[in-house]
C-alpha cells in the first residue's frame, strides 16, 4: 500500500451498498456478532437515513490509493446528530484515518444548529470507545441486551456542541 489517504464526501451511487460492505469487512473477524443480522440492521439503518436526501446528514469516506477502506456518518436528527457506521477496514486500523473520519464530522456537526451529538455502540470495540471519549463522548447507557446474534452491552454515548 502506498498510503495516499483521501476522505470524499460526496454521495454516490452504490454508497449505501459500499458503507454495508465496509461493515461487513470491518468486522469479519467476528462473524457470530456481527453476521447476518448486523449486516442486514445496517443496510436498513443506511435506507432510514437517506443521506442524499437531508442537508445536513453526511457521509466520509476513507480512501487509500483508489481502495474505499472506511466510512463515518452524521445523520440529522433534528436537534442534534447521529454519528453512525464508523467503520475501517482491520488492515488500515492504526494508520489514523478515523482520526480523521471523525474529525471531520465532528467539524460538520459544530457547524449545524445542533445541541449534541450522539451515537450507539456495542462492548467490545475498545479502540473506538478509547476514540470516542478523546473526542469527548461520556457514555449515558450501558446495558446488557441482546446485540445482533448474541448478548453483549448496548452502549449510547453523548457529546454536547
Amino acid at each position: 500500500m502506498k498510503q495516499n489517504p483521501t476522505i470524499r464526501s460526496d454521495w454516490r451511487e452504490g454508497d449505501a451498498g459500499l458503507i454495508v460492505d465496509l461493515h461487513r469487512r470491518g468486522y469479519a473477524d467476528d462473524p457470530e456478532r456481527y453476521g447476518p443480522d448486523f449486516l442486514k440492521h445496517v443496510r436498513h439503518t443506511v435506507d432510514e437515513a437517506d443521506i442524499p436526501g437531508h442537508p445536513a446528514s453526511r457521509v466520509w469516506f476513507a480512501e487509500l490509493d483508489g481502495e474505499t477502506v472506511g466510512c463515518a456518518a452524521l445523520v440529522d436528527r433534528g436537534d442534534r446528530g447521529q454519528l453512525r457506521w464508523v467503520v475501517l477496514t482491520p488492515e488500515t486500523r492504526g494508520l489514523g484515518l478515523g482520526r480523521q473520519l471523525l474529525a471531520a464530522a465532528m467539524a460538520h456537526a459544530g457547524a449545524q444548529d445542533w445541541r449534541s451529538v450522539y451515537l450507539e455502540t456495542t462492548d467490545g470495540l475498545d479502540v473506538s470507545m478509547a476514540l470516542y471519549q478523546r473526542l469527548g463522548f461520556r457514555v449515558d447507557v450501558a446495558e446488557d441486551r441482546p446485540v445482533w446474534q448474541g448478548g453483549g452491552q448496548f452502549i449510547v454515548m453523548s457529546r454536547d456542541l
